[in-house]
């Protein structure tokens, strides 16, 4: 009798392993999205002829909207499943950043939508937002509140356009600081208020009258000083110049 020694070779099992996608790739997609909507919008708009520019309002609003829900919730996600370290803080530097910056891109569309005398509101559970539109008038303000937010800016003629109207937004995240913590613990909403004039404006516009803030901040751990900063987009920090507590 012959005796055979048979070897069944085991099929070769290859594995990927796909690295999960960083906050700051997450956001730059929802980001592109959103322009992508709203640029198709506008273009729709402005194709048509005796067309109802209430739907487009509407209809910009509600892109808006689900929006500010996806960044919310990608970022109280994010957070929670990776914590802010050295390794990742970067991203999630750039990640705050280009929201802020969108923020801006957003209030312009938005804008684009009003008329002199009204405005478009947004309030959702961790952002809140109104675009509003008035003419300038001497002694009065732009007044806006969101919670336990109170912000108040002057009416001036350097945030006029040349139809001497004023065109502003305010936003409000109360998430958004996770992702922004360098070195101080962001215990308030992070807001976001810009004047929309024309396309060639500089990203800071100096004021003759001061804008003012009313912010509730969660109490401090410790005893700590309270700080008033703003976003330093150019160095990507916060920035204590030419903001003060009263």
């Amino acid at each position: 009798a012959l005796r055979r020694n048979l070897k069944v070779k085991k099929p070769k099992i290859t594995t990927t392993t796909t690295k999960p996608q960083s906050i700051k790739d997450l956001i730059n997609d929802i980001i592109d999205q959103l322009k992508a909507d709203l640029d198709h919008l506008l273009n729709f708009n402005e194709n048509l002829l005796h067309f109802d520019t209430s739907i487009v309002k509407k209809a910009a609003k509600t892109k808006v909207e689900n929006f500010f829900e996806t960044i919310s919730t990608t970022i109280d996600t994010q957070t929670k499943v990776n914590k802010v370290c050295e390794e990742n803080k970067m991203d999630y530097l750039e990640a705050a950043t280009n929201i802020l910056n969108v923020t801006e891109d957003i209030a312009r569309t938005l804008a684009s939508t009003l008329d002199v005398g009204s405005k478009t509101e947004i309030k959702l559970a961790n952002i809140s937002m109104t675009v509003m539109k008035k003419q300038l008038s001497a002694n009065t303000s732009s007044e806006w509140e969101a919670g336990d937010i109170k912000v108040n800016l002057p009416d001036q003629s350097n945030i006029a356009q040349e139809d001497s109207s004023v065109t502003v937004s305010f936003t409000s995240y109360n998430n958004l600081g996770s992702l922004m913590k360098v070195k101080d613990d962001i215990r308030s909403p992070v807001l976001s208020v810009n004047i929309v004039k024309n396309h060639n404006q500089k990203r800071s516009i100096p004021l003759t009258k001061p804008s003012e803030y009313l912010v509730h901040h969660r109490p401090f751990k410790k005893v700590r000083k309270r700080k008033c900063v703003y976003w330093d987009f150019k160095y990507s920090a916060w920035s204590q110049d030419g903001c003060y507590t009263l």
